[in-house]
């Protein structure tokens, strides 16, 4: 990760690990799936296929998403200003294929920064980005490993039969291991930074 003229991921795994660390609520379980996550991270060689990035429908809501958050400034803004920098080299995937949705496949889409197949390769920990149309939900889907989200954007997640919550612009959700959880936008698109220690099964 020694050339110039690649995106700044250091940069970026430096702020989301500073910004989501702030946030964590002195919460034992978030702290030590923070720790599993970036307590001593490396990124491995960064590898390209020299091929243009795949870009899926939800990804026209991307604009809208980066501008209200650099609107807020602050860390989260320069957060946000990085990943900006970083998303034109992403593949994004839409799920429509795993999930059998159509309406997935117009109004969600996900990349793979950090992880097996991901922009840069770990074998360790998994992060990735999620966007998502207004009024659309990602059903109900469960992995075994934890899972710690830094939401960007309005929207709603649930966990088992519990009641919807709203984090806000900079909360953090953690899911447990195994546990069913979903994931819905209302009027604004749900935009949201992704993270999990990898015990070798792959996000779903």
């Amino acid at each position: 990760m020694t050339d110039k003229h690649q995106p700044p991921l250091h940069t970026f795994m430096d702020l989301l690990s500073a910004e989501m660390g702030s946030r964590l609520g002195n919460d034992p379980a978030r702290e030590a799936a923070h720790r599993r996550i970036f307590g001593n991270w490396t990124l491995e060689t960064l590898q390209t296929s020299g091929e243009a990035p795949q870009r899926q429908p939800a990804c026209r809501h991307l604009a809208e998403c980066f501008a209200d958050l650099e609107k807020i400034g602050g860390n989260l803004g320069k957060l946000a200003a990085t990943l900006r920098d970083i998303e034109p080299h992403l593949n994004w995937n839409n799920q429509a294929e795993r999930r059998k949705s159509a309406v997935l496949a117009q109004n969600y889409a996900d990349s793979f920064i950090v992880g097996p197949g991901g922009f840069v390769p770990s074998s360790t920990f998994e992060i990735g980005v999620s966007v998502m149309a207004p009024h659309t939900t990602y059903p109900d889907h469960r992995h075994p490993p934890e899972e710690l989200y830094l939401v960007l954007s309005q929207g709603e997640w649930r966990q088992n039969a519990d009641a919807w919550h709203e984090p806000g612009v900079g909360g953090v959700v953690y899911n447990p291991p195994d546990i069913v959880h979903a994931m819905r936008a209302e009027a604004k698109p749900l935009f949201a930074i992704w993270c999990l220690p990898l015990d070798n099964t792959p996000h779903s």
